[in-house]
């Protein structure tokens, strides 16, 4: 057996464990287990708990030069990514002719993948525990750009500003806390060190059955009609993560940086597009569409891309 072969089969086997939580949180929607009501709240202990727990303990490592550098190399790599995204996104519309209605809700689900939900299970499949305090430090500027940009884009310049308050959100000060502490050397003492750690450590877990849960309550037949979807589907799961390798990995010296980087490419469209998409007026059934389509395409070329690009 080739060892391409092989490594897919490996990496295969990593995504099908997340696979597999994914259909808990279906089955349990689906048997009535677990309702809209009980999806929200969960959804909401994992935003502004079990995250940036974890993105505390993550960041409870040693400070090394080497860390430092990685650390700001990761911000330069993910500030040109999301530069590429947003230019890829803006083209991609207009290439397509989307209706003005759509535009926005089109470019937000490329330009914000599911990095947040999906990004630290993920990454801590392939990469292990050290990938996670720079998943953190992409989260912090993804939440940066989410929370202004992104609000842009689906309010589309109906009168409605972006709100400075939004920015003081969990996951930001999580991030901000955890790179204090570690830029300083400051260790959380045991016990509550230990109490964090048990949080983050249910995110994996939680994060996928939240997915299948969500997945659940999308009406299967209504969600795959559009032709644009999965155009931009296939953009989001493939070109971006394949640009990023071509285009801007051999700018960037460190393979570690890099495989995290292409893994972040490769999340399906942000979970929260959908709840963005209804809170500022746009459309939040192509919002659905979108999340349902590439997060299903996302459990065949997730293990692609690990395979081929890193």
């Amino acid at each position: 057996m080739s060892g391409t072969v092989m490594d897919l089969l490996v990496v295969a086997d990593q995504i099908l464990i997340l696979v597999l939580l994914i259909a808990v949180g279906y089955a349990a929607v689906s048997t009535k287990i677990m309702d809209p009501r009980a999806t929200r709240g969960l959804s909401a202990l994992l935003v502004n708990v079990t995250i940036p727990a974890l993105i505390i303990a993550s960041m409870q490592v040693p400070f090394t030069p080497e860390r430092l550098a990685g650390a700001e190399i990761l911000l330069l790599a993910t500030g040109v990514l999301f530069a590429f995204s947003f230019a890829l996104a803006w083209a991609v519309s207009k290439a397509m002719q989307v209706p003005p209605a759509e535009e926005g809700v089109l470019q937000f689900a490329i330009v914000f993948g599911n990095v947040g939900f999906m990004g630290f299970p993920v990454a801590l499949t392939l990469f292990g525990e050290e990938s996670l305090f720079y998943v953190a430090i992409f989260n912090l500027v993804f939440n940066i750009l989410v929370f202004s940009v992104g609000i842009a884009m689906l309010t589309g310049g109906r009168g409605k500003e972006f709100d400075p308050k939004l920015l003081a959100n969990p996951g930001i000060a999580a991030a901000i806390v955890g790179f204090a502490l570690f830029l300083g050397s400051i260790e959380i003492p045991g016990p509550f060190i230990d109490s964090i750690d048990l949080l983050g450590g249910v995110t994996t877990p939680l994060a996928m059955i939240i997915v299948g849960a969500m997945l659940a309550t999308f009406p299967a037949r209504e969600m795959v009609g559009n032709w644009r979807i999965w155009v931009a589907s296939a953009i989001l799961l493939l070109a971006v993560p394949a640009a990023y390798c071509c285009l801007f990995a051999p700018v960037f010296a460190d393979p570690f940086i890099n495989g995290v980087m292409i893994t972040m490419a490769a999340m399906p469209a942000a979970a929260n597009t959908v709840i963005f998409a209804e809170q500022y007026g746009a459309n939040s059934r192509l919002a659905s569409q979108i999340v349902f389509v590439s997060t299903i395409g996302s459990l065949v070329t997730i293990p692609l891309v690990a395979t081929v690009l890193l």
